[in-house]
């Protein structure tokens, strides 16, 4: 039996002009922080803007926004929670709440499919998705759902984050995917060439540099406190992005 959600899935996204994928291939990166920082620069430049954490097992985008999770309000399907504002937000979280959703195999991507089906966008000029980790199922399901996703990759000058990241590269170029750079994150003084060498080896652009800052974990229970530290770098990020998509694979 064919299953109509695909097809579903596709309407539901229509109403969206761009999809930016953050995407790392490996957790503690701190894509989740960029995702949220971008959405918000996106927005506060005067943009129609949605956020949509995919991370199921590790959801935290709601944390970083401040957001008060309850169970989305239903009219034709699933709204958006709206938060910060004017940001539209959906996550597995809300659903789920903090509890422990053991799921594997099949049910993983049963469930990325439903999330994506019964959810009901407003026209947007972005949305904004905070990948999960991994080049695994989720990520295939993504690639195979989502209509026009294009990349933005987050790296960490760390050796053993460059490996993973380059394997998620070769794989989006052997797709055909367009990346439209990286965000090199956790970045020190007199570091990065090893993220810009990785951005020339695809012909990338090194869309910005976010520092590292040791006091972070002081500063995710809101937007305001991050805003205020890494808010620049993330504006000069978000404004690359509007602008010549350049340097994509494709």
């Amino acid at each position: 039996m064919i299953d109509p959600r695909p097809a579903v899935i596709r309407k539901r996204l229509a109403p969206i002009r761009r999809i930016l994928a953050f995407a790392s291939a490996k957790g503690g990166v701190g894509k989740s922080v960029c995702s949220v920082l971008s959405a918000l620069a996106l927005r506060d430049g005067g943009r129609r803007v949605g956020l949509l954490d995919l991370d199921f097992q590790g959801a935290s985008a709601h944390l970083l926004l401040g957001a008060e999770l309850r169970f989305p309000e239903e009219e034709g399907g699933i709204r958006p929670l709206r938060v910060r504002g004017s940001l539209d937000f959906m996550s597995f979280a809300a659903f789920s709440r903090e509890r422990a959703v053991p799921l594997r195999g099949r049910e993983v991507s049963d469930a990325l499919v439903e999330l994506l089906a019964v959810t009901v966008w407003d026209p947007l000029d972005f949305l904004v998705v905070d990948m999960p980790p991994g080049i695994g199922d989720e990520l295939l399901d993504v690639l195979r759902l989502l209509p026009w996703p294009e990349f933005v990759i987050i790296a960490t000058p760390s050796a053993f984050a460059l490996q993973v990241v380059e394997r998620l590269l070769a794989l989006l170029q052997e797709l055909r995917l367009p990346v439209r750079g990286i965000v090199e994150n956790m970045a020190r003084p007199g570091g990065g060439a090893a993220v810009a060498a990785l951005a020339a080896r695809y012909s990338l652009a090194l869309l910005g540099s976010i520092p590292y800052l040791p006091e972070i974990e002081s500063l995710l229970s809101s937007p305001d406190p991050l805003a205020g530290v890494l808010g620049e770098p993330m504006r000069r990020v978000a404004r690359k992005l509007l602008g010549d998509a350049s340097g994509a694979i494709s």
